[in-house]
């Protein structure tokens, strides 16, 4: 695949990067793994505003889908060990509570939770509705 993925903010806010990804996922049951792989497409110097990027999300993710009861859990691991840089998410979303709706509570914790502030470590806590499971 080939993903653009761009905060859409002018300089000096300006982040985006490009890529080249290849996926392979493993379903048994109610668990579902999948493995991903990039390559990040480089740009000129004068316009590449993160050129560290892969120092902070690294080369891949794996990330673990599980359903029980309606119940969805997810657990994502990224980044680059070699750096010493990372992150974990996990997520849990209750079964449907009203026609699709289904509430969700998420923990992220390394860095890249966002495009402005990939380089920042955070820890979050998140809560909110969706109209879809997550995976």
């Amino acid at each position: 695949g080939y993903p653009h993925q761009s905060n859409g903010r002018a300089e000096p806010l300006s982040r985006s990067w490009d890529r080249l990804f290849a996926e392979v996922g493993v379903e048994r049951g109610d668990l579902v793994l999948n493995a991903r792989v990039w390559h990040r497409i480089q740009e000129s110097d004068t316009r590449d505003d993160n050129p560290d990027i892969t120092d902070y999300l690294g080369y891949g993710d794996l990330t673990a889908f599980w359903q029980q009861g309606g119940h969805s859990y997810t657990l994502m691991l990224r980044g680059r060990p070699a750096a010493g840089k990372g992150a974990v998410q996990a997520t849990w979303m209750s079964p449907p509570i009203l026609g699709p709706l289904r509430a969700y509570t998420q923990v992220f914790s390394g860095y890249g939770e966002s495009m402005i502030d990939y380089n920042w470590r955070q820890n979050t806590l998140g809560f909110g509705l969706a109209l879809s499971d997550l995976y």
